[in-house]
């Protein structure tokens, strides 16, 4: 008795105390006592016991009801036969004690007896036993309430709970669930006869009736109707009560959920269910609607969609009882809620049944042309209704609660998105034509004050929305109304319609982007839409669309550049873009648009100015920083100098993206391109700005880096004669700022560029030479630290890959120990948990075995010093066995599927060339037993808990046998006059199929291995 009142005690704590540490150690301590045996003793007395304990009895016995029910979900297959019986008789007992509530302790007892008599495993049929004793919870008027809340949560637990009982496997459960079923009939006559206790009050008859409910829903989720007669299912007692509970408000909800499960799971109940809809939108539907019963309004709702979904074949017949529910819905799609939830909760029928009148394909067109007479009005008058519920709603416009994207009620906007599935099926259904003339008609055409915003922005925002579907069915619509509607707009309306006119900017921003083509026939337009998208860029909200529409007009109409007009507004523009507030996203769509319309132009001296006029201001901004004492600045002047960082970041990123429109102008004009005009007037710049202080932020590094990259892309081979500089500065920068991988990213480029020039193989070897040697690379020697600068890791394996695959093998040859080390690293990168790094990683292993087993293939069995077939076999020598480890290794950590493919052809290459060493003189150093010695330490290695008794051996001798195979493959595709070997080539052999089942196999095995298994390095490396 001592610990019961402990245990009351420490719930008192805990629910009531104000001081938080003595709340904390009341936790604790029951924490401790749910944990020790004695607490299944202790829990049962409380609940069976008549004793008080302290005044808070409820909450005493609801923590030793949950207590009981969490230690029975874990530890229930451990009792003992008498254990067992003797708590599921006190669990009854309890269960009677407390039938007339508390209603959650209840719920509790009921939830844990279920658990109990499910994990009586040694019984044959535990649901038959506990059937057997709900007569003793039969007691006198509220046995009942027991009963049903004990058949209420046992489909849920035997059924829906998946992890109820990991002991149990699924034959088992498929056996709980038959068991179940086969008392469907004893519960559905049990349930009946609850509903006709008439000697109850009418509060707790309604009482009576939802439990009822509730154990009915319970059962129809478990499949009870499927069980009896389909016949006797339209005409079942149970059928007609819950369609009178509807009548009821205190039952209707759960009417409504009964019917809904009903509707989706049986297959007679959507044609029971529409003859009822007219009697459903008389009786209920229309009074809801005049009284604003939004809670009727929005059950029946679902239910008829419900209904809708489920046979929508039936409901595509056209029949007087679709009519009925069409009608009803439309009804309630057009109901003016304060949100948009009744609505939204009908768009997946109208989806569902638009899409199934699509599909009617008959040898006639007769059934499809019925279907289409018959819900093209439908549908028609939905887009009305859709139209007006997605409408801005004036009165409740506030500008303080929008969100700052869409500029929409957070309400709105989620409706608005799930719109956009139906508004595209209804585009369909109608066609295009009638479906613009739908929304292209109505008194707001006429454009004359007062304008209804609202309705012209719904519309716009309906007609972007359609786009695709537009295009797709290829006809030529006339869109001038979009034009006088931005001609309106710059009427200036007043400052109380500010915030909707800037929706409707937006809007009418991405009409103009997704219907280019249409709205620019010719020259005359283009030139009001700029100037229209140019006052938008103002506009927080609408720059985005304005920005992207800007881009998609100058790439789609070519007569943009017809005109000086249109040039010269695209310019000033761009002048003025230092000026604005944009993101950099959205000045890169500003600056792709005017680049290309320049890449168009054909006048040189045209195009040069142009340019001087856009860049101009880019090149200041570039200056003004260079002129700052970048050290002092942030010390005294932060601001200013955060303010010109910027500046110079935005420059940048102008700069490169010009330069990536003009790239093809550089071999079809006449004298000097134009980006290396424009690159010999950036260079110093950027030659100072790379050798400047200014390079230890980030931002600007990245940005210096990109608009180099696209420098380098677009000059092709007229930028040799700057590489040399460039390259040692990337160099010298990085080995400054060694957490900045932009540098190595934009050396890669180059190397993309010019890596098979013989000339500058050895300013790569130094780059190469210098990105190895930093103090970041060398410190990765475990994969925890790759973890810690992934982006890093990947740029400086991208590059190691690029240098291995582009530049000539006499090269890649000549800096063997580079790439030693840098295979090695690789070994322990690919263990990483990042998936980029880790791929990189593998990536560069990949590349240079391929490259190695190619030169190797080419020397036939004479493999002389120094060629890169040697330098290969030297690194799989020194480096094979970690290689090996590591690739394993990463088949036991996250994302092992996407590495496995990677994995098997490092393996597969690893053993071809163990194949080539095996016939030359290098078997001595590498061969088949180097292969399985490697094997044999790698499994020696893993964790005793990793493998199974036996598995190691097994595993040696399986592997081996495979790699022999897939290396004999791979050596064969590497030598067939198609090439195929450094395409992928060791996917052609059933070798490298058997292989990578094998390790699929293994993976799927070993994938729930706990995390000690996962090295913190690879085991296998070692460094002097």
């Amino acid at each position: 008795m001592e610990l019961h009142l402990q245990v009351a005690q420490a719930v008192q704590v805990l629910n009531h105390d104000l001081n938080t540490c003595n709340r904390v150690a009341a936790n604790q301590w029951l924490v401790q006592f749910q944990q020790s045996d004695a607490s299944w003793e202790v829990a049962t007395g409380i609940l069976t016991s008549n004793s008080s304990y302290l005044h808070n009895d409820f909450e005493v016995e609801l923590f030793a009801a949950q207590v009981l029910k969490r230690k029975i979900q874990s530890e229930g297959v451990n009792l003992q036969v008498e254990a067992r019986s003797a708590l599921q008789a006190a669990l009854l007992l309890s269960a009677k004690k407390f039938s007339t509530g508390p209603a959650q302790l209840l719920t509790q007892i009921c939830l844990a007896l279920s658990a109990l008599v499910l994990r009586a495993l040694e019984l044959k049929k535990p649901i038959e036993q506990l059937f057997a004793s709900l007569p003793e919870l039969q007691g006198q008027g509220s046995g009942g309430n027991a009963i049903l809340e004990l058949l209420t949560v046992l489909p849920e637990e035997v059924i829906e709970d998946q992890s109820v009982n990991l002991a149990v496997n699924s034959a088992r459960r498929w056996q709980f669930t038959q068991e179940l079923l086969s008392h469907t009939g004893a519960v559905l006559d049990f349930l009946l006869q609850h509903t006709k206790d008439e000697a109850l009050e009418h509060l707790q008859l309604q009482e009576r009736h939802r439990k009822v409910l509730r154990c009915l829903l319970s059962w129809v989720r478990g499949g009870c109707f499927s069980e009896i007669p389909q016949s006797s299912v339209p005409t079942h007692p149970l059928l007609g009560f819950v369609f009178n509970s509807l009548q009821d408000s205190h039952t209707f909800d759960i009417s409504i959920e009964v019917l809904t499960e009903l509707v989706s799971r049986n297959e007679v109940m959507p044609q029971v269910l529409l003859s009822k809809v007219q009697l459903l939108k008389d009786g209920l539907l229309i009074p809801a609607l005049a009284n604003r019963n939004e809670g009727v309004i929005s059950g029946l709702a679902c239910l008829m969609a419900e209904l809708g979904q489920a046979a929508p074949v039936l409901v595509a017949k056209a029949s007087p009882e679709t009519f009925a529910l069409t009608d009803a819905l439309l009804r309630c799609v057009a109901y003016p809620s304060q949100d948009w939830e009744i609505a939204d909760s009908t768009l997946n029928f109208w989806c569902t049944l638009a899409e199934c009148v699509l599909s009617i394909n008959t040898q006639g067109d007769n059934e499809k042309h019925l279907a289409l007479t018959t819900f093209v009005p439908i549908y028609t008058a939905l887009l009305d209704s859709l139209l007006s519920r997605a409408e801005v709603s004036l009165v409740d416009y506030n500008m303080d609660e929008l969100d700052g994207a869409s500029n929409l009620s957070d309400g709105l906007a989620f409706f608005r998105r799930n719109l956009e599935e139906l508004l595209t099926d209804i585009c369909r259904l109608l066609g295009p034509a009638q479906f613009f003339t739908k929304l292209l008609s109505g008194t707001w055409v006429a454009l004359e004050p007062p304008i209804p915003w609202q309705v012209v922005e719904v519309r716009l925002y309906a007609l972007q929305t359609v786009a695709e579907v537009v295009f797709e069915d290829r006809q030529t619509l006339d869109l001038s109304i979009i034009i006088r509607v931005m001609m309106a707009m710059h009427k200036g309306p007043s400052d109380a319609m500010l915030g909707l006119m800037h929706l409707v900017h937006k809007s009418a921003a991405e009409v103009a982007g997704s219907y280019s083509k249409l709205l620019c026939p010719n020259s005359n337009t283009v030139l009001p839409l700029l100037s229209f998208l140019a006052s938008g860029l103002s506009i927080p909200v609408a720059a985005s669309s304005c920005a992207s529409a800007l881009r998609r007009i100058c790439e789609n109409v070519s007569c943009v550049a017809n005109e000086t007009t249109n040039l010269e507004a695209l310019l000033w523009i761009g002048e003025g873009l230092h000026n604005m507030r944009l993101s950099l996203r959205e000045e890169e769509d500003i600056v792709c648009a005017i680049g290309c319309v320049l890449s168009t132009l054909n006048g040189r001296e045209i195009l040069d100015t142009s340019l001087q006029r856009l860049l101009m201001p880019s090149y200041e901004a570039i200056e003004t920083l260079l002129k700052t004492e970048s050290e002092g600045s942030l010390r005294q002047h932060s601001a200013a100098y955060a303010a010109s960082l910027d500046c110079c970041i935005r420059a940048l990123t102008r700069l490169g993206a010009i330069l990536s429109h003009l790239s093809t102008l550089t071999s079809c004009q006449a004298g000097e391109a134009p980006v290396i005009n424009v690159l010999n007037h950036f260079w110093p710049l950027l030659k100072s700005l790379l050798a400047s202080h200014h390079m230890e932020n980030g931002g600007l590094a990245s940005a210096t880096c990109k608009a180099l990259s696209q420098i380098i892309q677009a000059s092709g081979q007229q930028f040799a004669a700057l590489l040399p500089e460039v390259m040692n500065s990337l160099s010298r920068d990085f080995l400054s700022f060694q957490t900045h991988e932009c540098f190595i990213r934009t050396a890669a480029i180059a190397l993309e560029e010019f890596g098979q020039e013989d000339e500058f193989g050895p300013l790569f070897i130094n780059t190469l030479n210098a990105f190895t040697a930093a103090e970041v690379i060398s410190m990765m020697n475990s994969s925890y630290a790759c973890d810690q600068e992934p982006d890093l890791i990947e740029a400086y394996m991208n590059f190691t890959s690029t240098f291995v695959r582009l530049c000539p093998r006499e090269v890649v040859a000549a800096v063997g120990n580079l790439i030693e080390t840098s295979f090695r690293k690789a070994t322990i990168c690919c263990t990483a948990l990042h998936r980029g790094a880790a791929l990189a990683a593998m990536s560069f292993m990949s590349c240079v075995l391929e490259t190695g087993i190619s030169s190797a293939v080419d020397s036939g069995i004479c493999i002389t010093e120094g060629s890169l077939a040697a330098v290969t076999l030297s690194v799989c020598s020194q480096c094979g066995e970690s290689a090996v480890s590591g690739v394993v290794y990463a088949l036991l950590g996250v994302s092992a599927m996407a590495r496995l493919h990677k994995v098997a052809k490092i393996l597969q290459q690893l053993a071809a060339l163990c194949h080539i060493s095996e016939q030359g003189s290098w078997k001595a150093t590498l061969g088949w037993s180097t292969l399985q010695g490697w094997l044999v330490n790698m499994v020696q290695n893993f964790p005793m808990e990793c493998l199974k008794p036996g598995e190691a051996e097994l595993l040696v001798s399986t592997w081996s046998n495979a790699l022999e195979i897939a290396a004999s493959d791979y050596l064969k595709t590497s030598t067939c006059d198609d090439g195929r070997a450094g395409q992928g080539g060791f996917m052609h052999g059933n070798g490298g199929r058997s292989l990578k089942r094998i390790l699929r196999e293994f993976a799927d095995l070993h994938r729930q291995t706990p995390s000690i298994f996962y090295p913190m390095s690879n085991p296998f490396v070692q460094f002097t």
